[in-house]
């Protein structure tokens, strides 16, 4: 009689015990919610990854549209067909963001055309860009939290045998933060595109 109380006194405290192992070993092989977890974990880099990429590729697109734009309107330039047409600074922009074929906005559009009748391209010099972001971090962030200071345009009627620089920058509005892809080149998070090409007219 006394080794069965003494056994049931041994069972009662040791049951709980086994109770708590067969618990956390049943928490342990518990799979459930596995998938989510990862996902929570990936999720962030992974978005911001993609958003990365998707900026590159609008941005690269925009590039190249502006390029393709400046060489268009610029050899109606060094022909003569432009200014036979009586074309001034603002009909120059207006060639330029119409060759562009409504990528961008023209209100983000700013031109250069400055010539020399010296026949050297020594004697040009193109005015100041927008100024990029630099300094230390704090005054690179405040930098790209203003709005962006875009020069006037600046544009110089040519004639026949002049040299010339056609510069166009077009102010291109980032969506993804800076500190996840680091395209910003001015400030406001945005990049200024700068297209540039020099010729020498022909005798028209």
């Amino acid at each position: 009689m006394r080794n069965f109380i003494i056994q049931q006194k041994y069972q009662t405290i040791k049951t709980p015990r086994r109770r708590d192992r067969n618990s956390l070993s049943a928490f342990r092989k518990n799979r459930e919610g596995t998938t989510a977890i990862e996902f929570a974990i990936l999720g962030i880099p992974f978005a911001a990854l993609l958003f990365g990429i998707i900026e590159i590729s609008v941005l690269f697109f925009v590039t190249s549209t502006t390029h393709h734009a400046v060489a268009e309107v610029s050899r109606q330039v060094r022909t003569g067909e432009f200014q036979a047409s009586g074309g001034g600074a603002d009909e120059f922009k207006a060639a330029i963001c119409t060759a562009m074929a409504g990528v961008g906005s023209c209100d983000n559009l700013r031109v250069d055309v400055v010539s020399s009748g010296t026949g050297r391209f020594a004697d040009l010099s193109l005015p100041t860009s927008p100024p990029s972001c630099t300094g230390t971090p704090a005054q690179i962030t405040a930098c790209q939290a203003s709005d962006p200071n875009m020069p006037a345009d600046v544009y110089n009627d040519t004639s026949g045998g002049d040299v010339v620089i056609v510069r166009v920058q077009y102010v291109h509005q980032l969506s993804v933060p800076n500190e996840l892809t680091r395209l910003s080149n001015a400030a406001g998070n945005t990049h200024v595109i700068t297209a540039t090409t020099a010729f020498k007219n022909e005798p028209f």
